[in-house]
């Protein structure tokens, strides 16, 4: 059997007037070309085929000894089974040049969805964000084709541990919806995503949740988001008014995190939501009770150089405060508080004993109270939670806004909600 090359022979082979090969064995050549260019090639036979064909693996400065021999049994793995390694080469080298990435995949399922209208703005809009915030950097630059179920899992087992597990389930269904798009467009054989569930991220379903606030765990909520503001923390104060302007309002967390000092008409008590900032894509005028405004005027030195009223970037970037921020500080407030603490801190007034609850819930918690302890009609509650009918008749021809309802309704919460804050203040100074 040919003895295999050294080193020194490799790199000490000098060029000759005519090319010429030195054998490494197992018909794989050290290629030496009058230039002084150095290639391996490989020559084999197939099947019954006695014609000798040859197949270049690389440059000598791209492929070193021991990377060709390592390519070599591959290749010579495909002989074996009959199939020509340069077919087999040139079939990668086609699919490598129409595979794309992640991040590719995801802009244009994104810019698909919005032409199509499949999704409204602000539906995109919230999977580009999970998208950029949890989901680019590990996932964004690997090809579609290469991509697995390993992959996936490893990224949302990292937002779980973090303790985003709403976002965990999000951030699955964005990977399924940009993945059908792409078994759709054949950019992949299988959508791996299909193959996750959210129990596997110990994260529920989306189930429709019922849970409401009752108005003395309201006040709770609002004494302990002021004793976590004892002490200055700027991002403290804006995290703080976000959550009390949910109470509030009644809007969504996306809407109030979004806050903009343009939708805001201050001095008549006005937030106009435009339709692409809304779920439905359907404008809403919010009135703001006197509180709400007090709330927001407070931020004005903080944030009123920034577009959006609940801005933490502390810096001149368009930056409002993120969605799962809130969803991390209610988190906080109920964990266990910390002794020894020599500084005020959210920790000192925790809601540990709490029911638990989410930020979405201080929507739900709104409406009830409105509807129980205000005595609100429905629709009036309907028209401020800014909620489509299901009846198409009655979006058709029902055009009332009832503003006038509506703005006595929040002024009537915002009452309720300071006698119910002062109430229970008093009562649990006694106890």
């Amino acid at each position: 059997m040919k003895n295999k090359l050294t080193k020194y022979e490799v790199d000490n082979a000098q060029p000759k007037n005519k090319e010429y090969n030195l054998s490494d064995g197992d018909g794989l050549f050290l290629r030496v070309r009058p230039s002084g260019a150095k290639s391996w090639v490989y020559f084999f036979r197939l099947g019954d085929d006695r014609r000798l064909h040859r197949i270049t693996l690389g440059s000598l400065d791209d492929l070193s000894m021991k990377d060709a021999r390592e390519e070599l049994k591959s290749i010579r793995k495909l002989v074996s089974k009959g199939i020509d390694p340069r077919t087999a080469r040139a079939a990668a080298k086609a699919e490598n040049s129409q595979a794309i990435t992640m991040q590719t995949l995801f802009d244009a399922w994104i810019i698909y969805v919005k032409a199509t209208d499949q999704m409204s703005e602000l539906w995109a809009k919230r999977h580009e964000d999970r998208w950029a915030l949890h989901l680019k950097k590990a996932l964004g630059n690997l090809l579609v084709k290469d991509v697995n179920r390993y992959h996936l899992s490893a990224v949302l087992e990292k937002m779980t541990l973090s303790g985003i597990k709403e976002e965990t389930r999000k951030a699955l269904t964005t990977l399924n919806l940009m993945l059908d798009y792409g078994l759709k467009h054949r950019h992949l054989t299988e959508n791996p995503a299909r193959l996750l569930k959210p129990k596997d991220f110990n994260v529920t379903a989306n189930i429709p949740r019922d849970r409401a606030l009752s108005l003395d765990e309201l006040s709770k909520l609002w004494i302990a988001l002021d004793k976590a503001t004892t002490s200055y923390n700027s991002t403290s104060i804006i995290t703080v008014s976000a959550i009390k302007l949910l109470i509030l309002t009644g809007a969504r967390r996306g809407e109030v995190a979004k806050m903009s000092w343009k939708e805001l008409d201050l001095q008549n008590g006005i937030w106009s939501l435009p339709k692409e900032r809304t779920k439905n894509s359907r404008a809403h005028i919010i009135y703001l009770s006197d509180l709400a405004i007090s709330i927001i005027r407070n931020l004005q030195p903080i944030t009123g150089q920034s577009p959006y009223v609940f801005d933490t970037s502390r810096n001149a970037k368009e930056s409002h405060i993120r969605e799962d921020t809130l969803t991390r500080y209610i988190a906080r407030l109920r964990q266990t508080p910390k002794s020894n603490r020599q500084t005020p801190s959210h920790e000192d007034f925790s809601l540990v004993n709490m029911e638990p609850f989410t930020v979405h819930d201080l929507r739900r918690s709104a409406a009830t109270a409105w509807a129980e302890h205000l005595k609100i009609p429905p629709h009036i509650v309907e028209k401020m939670l800014n909620h489509q009918p299901l009846n198409k008749l009655v979006i058709t021809y029902q055009r009332a806004t009832y503003s006038e309802q509506q703005k006595k309704a929040w002024l009537a919460w915002d009452i309720m909600v300071r006698d119910k804050m002062a109430s229970y203040a008093t009562n649990t100074s006694k106890d």
